[in-house]
């Protein structure tokens, strides 16, 4: 779910960068883009760590150890 905000996230970056460059948005709309873009990628990487972490408590539980 987090990879497709984060899609979500980077296609909403390059529409306000393109309409920034055209001048029909302000600097305001593409700040709040980027960091809309950022909060998405933060929030994917929490979830990847979290999913490692469960798994790898999980083997350890279950004696699977490298």
């Amino acid at each position: 779910m987090t990879q497709k905000l984060l899609k979500a996230a980077n296609l909403g970056l390059d529409l306000a960068q393109a309409r920034y460059r055209l001048g029909l948005s302000s600097i305001v709309e593409l700040s709040e883009s980027q960091l809309e873009q950022t909060q998405a990628s933060i929030e994917n990487v929490n979830a990847e760590y979290e999913y490692e972490l469960s798994l790898a408590a999980l083997n350890y539980q279950l004696g699977n150890l490298p």
